[in-house]
């Protein structure tokens, strides 16, 4: 949360660094929130009213979908039910082998669904999941209520 490192503030327990202004600042804040209850939470910085791809649909049509929308990856779905996600990277690498976008199905190019939180979930626990996934799915009752990127975390903070 407060955007330093372990070692950092194991170094500042020991008295063996005497660390910047703005680092000690980061890690009061931090500690600020936590007693306060102040951080914000998933519900707050998701975006509502996702789009998702079918397993049929082709990579061309997964790709118009995420151009039309500004971004770079987004789930798959069969139904209710995430099933997969697709992005620009699993795109183009199912393409460098010579495929042609209309001929090729999501089916074959998704990657592993994304993790889903409560919207109550803390935002510092969205970024924990953010350095291992490139999105996170915000769930509601047992359905979709939202995504959110990195992109959102950084503007939230």
């Amino acid at each position: 949360m407060a955007g330093v490192s372990q070692s950092l503030v194991a170094k500042i327990e020991k008295g063996s660094v005497d660390a910047a202004y703005s680092k000690v600042m980061s890690l009061f804040e931090a500690l600020e929130q936590v007693q306060t209850g102040k951080e914000k939470t998933a519900g707050e910085i998701m975006h509502a009213g996702i789009d998702c791809a079918s397993p049929e649909d082709t990579l061309q049509k997964a790709a118009l979908k995420m151009s039309k929308r500004a971004i770079s990856q987004m789930p798959v779905s069969e139904g209710k039910q995430i099933v997969g996600s697709i992005s620009e990277g699993s795109i183009l690498s199912c393409l460098s082998s010579g495929r042609k976008s209309d001929g090729v199905k999501v089916r074959e190019a998704m990657e592993e669904a994304f993790p889903n939180v409560l919207p109550t979930t803390p935002v510092s626990s969205v970024a924990s999941l953010l350095r291992h996934h490139a999105a996170v799915i915000v769930m509601r009752k047992g359905k979709v209520a939202g995504i959110i990127t990195k992109a959102d975390v950084l503007r939230s903070a």
